[in-house]
Parts: structure tokens; C-alpha cells; sequence
């Protein structure tokens, strides 16, 4: 059964927050997003979100935990739009968006973004970090559900945010969510 629900998904960086506040607007879709309680438990553990993603190869309760919410919400209710890296893999329903970016402008974007659980030295740091972040995310999401975040084949969508501005991306996905009849 096809819900009204969008996922997005994509490197950090990719503009996932920004496209998903905009494609909110457009849709009149609630956002949620995974992004924001990974840094909440995070903040609340006094580490930073680099620091959970390698806790997280040994402790499966994080995962766990966002895991079960995004299955629930899949399950229970519709219009919304979920900012996260693996929702389209538990909303199997859903209309699945994944957003590419060069790693330099991931790091710029990441660095000038100024939230307090992600500070770095410089923007090399942040591009650094970022790799870092995805490598691991890679190899925990291959280890315990034996999907590749990056395939594109996983997805009904993929724009590459590098140089669009991040309305045109919300008015892309929107126009191909649209037609894809959901």
C-alpha cells in the first residue's frame, strides 16, 4: 500500500534539513527527522555525533531505538516527510529521495553551519570528519541490515545539491513525487 510519505536520505552535508524544511512547506507534510535525535542523544551522552556513530558499532541499542520509531511511524501515520539515513529502508512505501554532494561542499556546508555538537577547526576538519562519519554509518547499516546506504538503485530519486539552490531541489522532488502518483 503507497502512503503520502517522503523520505529523505544522503551524505551529510547534502542539505537534507534544509530541502526537508522547504519540502515541508510544499507538501503541507510534517517533517521529522532521525538527524536531530541522533544529536539529541548525543548531547545528552556529552559526545559528539562522531563519537555516537562509533559507539554505535558496539552498542545496537542506538540504533535500536531510532529504528523501532521509524518502523512505528511507517506504520501508523502518513504525510510526512522523514529526514534520515535509513527510512527508506523501514518505510519501504514510501516515495525515497537520496541527496549526493561533493565532499568539499559537504564540509563547507557542515562547518559554516555553526551547530554546537559539530564544531571543527577548519573546513578540511569537517570534510575529514564527514568521510569519517559516512565510512562508519557504512559499515554499521551493512553489518546489521545488509543494505548500501549509496546504492541508488535503492531509491525513486536521486539530485546531486553541489550547485542547486535548495528550493530548486524541494520544487525536483516535489514535481517527481507528484508524478509518481503517490
Amino acid at each position: 500500500m503507497k502512503k503520502a510519505i517522503i523520505t529523505l536520505s544522503g551524505d551529510i552535508g547534502s542539505g537534507k534539513s534544509a530541502v526537508g524544511r522547504l519540502l515541508s512547506e510544499l507538501t503541507g507534510f510534517e517533517l521529522l527527522s532521525t538527524g536531530s535525535i541522533q544529536r539529541s542523544v548525543a548531547a545528552k551522552l556529552g559526545i559528539t555525533t562522531l563519537e555516537l556513530n562509533e559507539r554505535s558499532a558496539t552498542d545496537r541499542s542506538v540504533d535500536d531505538v531510532i529504528d523501532r520509531g521509524t518502523i512505528e511511524l511507517g506504520n501508523t501515520r502518513e504525510h510526512f516527510i522523514m529526514d534520515s539515513r535509513l527510512a527508506w529502508h523501514f518505510i519501504p512505501q514510501a516515495f525515497k529521495v537520496f541527496l549526493t554532494v561533493n565532499a568539499h561542499v559537504a564540509g563547507a556546508r557542515v562547518f559554516n553551519a555553526g551547530r554546537a555538537e559539530e564544531k571543527h577547526a577548519s573546513i578540511d576538519a569537517a570534510v575529514t570528519n564527514n568521510l569519517m562519519r559516512q565510512k562508519l554509518e557504512q559499515e554499521r547499516f551493512g553489518n546489521l541490515y545488509g543494505v548500501e546506504l549509496r546504492n541508488h538503485k535503492n531509491y525513486d530519486l536521486v539530485v546531486d545539491t553541489s550547485e542547486i539552490d535548495p528550493h530548486d531541489v524541494a520544487r525536483r522532488i516535489f514535481a517527481a513525487y507528484r508524478a509518481s502518483g503517490r
